[in-house]
């Protein structure tokens, strides 16, 4: 039996409405998860050295945006798998997200069976990237 350590998930939007539910639902999986009104925040408590496992994050916000947030990251080195979520797939920042490294993009409101099973696949894809420390 592993002594890992459960995977720690973000969520990044500013309604409680959804944040709140996917935050009991990350719990409910087991992870521990934390919940952001916005990017600033969530860079202004950022530690490299302790990088969540998966951030699901919104796209618009008043100040800076997802993509931004996302820009700020990749040129600071760090990759992350993002999952975005919009309640507009086609508007404007969507592609500008997926250029900015978001992995999946999925459209609010959404399904939670469907997002446990997308943050799972990001989680296993990441872990099978990771160097073994057998």
């Amino acid at each position: 039996m592993s002594n890992a350590v459960s995977p720690r998930i973000v969520v990044i939007d500013d309604d409680d409405y959804v944040s709140d539910p996917i935050r009991m639902l990350a719990e409910m999986q087991g992870w521990s998860a934390t919940s952001y009104k916005s990017c600033e925040t969530f860079l202004a408590e950022f530690d490299a050295a302790d990088p969540p496992a998966c951030i699901v994050l919104d796209l618009h916000f008043p100040k800076m945006n997802g993509v931004e947030l996302l820009a700020e990251l990749r040129e600071s080195g760090v990759r992350l798998p993002v999952i975005v979520l919009t309640a507009h797939p086609d508007g404007p920042l969507t592609g500008p997200a997926l250029q900015a490294g978001a992995t999946e993009v999925l459209t609010k409101p959404v399904d939670g069976d469907r997002l446990i099973a997308t943050i799972d696949a990001v989680l296993a894809a990441e872990q099978s990237r990771a160097p073994s420390s057998a």
